[in-house]
């Protein structure tokens, strides 16, 4: 493929050949190590295809999450370990109710892990609080991602035209 820019997966940096996960972006084609960092990139495409996402140091998030009740030992190991499996999540603990979850915000989101917990039939704490907490959280995580596609330099620095 011409413009294509398979070798480096742009999310995680994995060495990537020509793979099934690919997309086009302003005319050039890149190619992901898997389906969870495409959807990364098609999420904040500008971010990822500048090369910004490699030169930065991880964005490390720790989120405590409330299930609804207890779960069963075997059933606490599939969850651990389907979490693990997650690109950018970097450490899963569950004590009693509470699941503590480590991640980089730059190659996973708070709401592809509650994503995945709905997967796995995992219900969450519904009460208002918890719902709050969580939200509050995704909104923020948003807001940062989109502080982090932003140039340096504020816009109100500039002095006005024609002065």
């Amino acid at each position: 493929m011409k413009n294509s820019l398979a070798g480096q997966c742009p999310v995680c940096a994995m060495e990537v050949e020509s793979s099934q996960y690919q997309t086009r972006y302003h005319k050039m084609y890149f190619h992901f190590c898997s389906e969870q960092c495409l959807e990364t990139f098609e999420a904040m495409p500008q971010f990822y295809a500048s090369g910004a996402a490699g030169k930065r140091t991880p964005v490390l998030k720790h989120r405590n999450l409330r299930l609804a009740g207890p779960c069963a030992p075997e059933e606490l190991q599939v969850i651990v370990a389907r979490l693990r499996e997650m690109m950018g999540v970097t450490e899963v603990c569950v004590q009693g109710d509470r699941l503590q979850v480590s991640y980089d915000l730059l190659q996973v989101k708070l709401v592809r892990i509650e994503q995945r917990l709905n997967e796995l039939k995992v219900a969450l704490d519904a009460g208002w609080w918890q719902q709050v907490r969580r939200g509050w959280a995704r909104n923020s995580e948003e807001n940062e991602l989109a502080n982090l596609t932003r140039r340096v330099g504020a816009c109100c620095n500039r002095p006005p035209p024609g002065a």
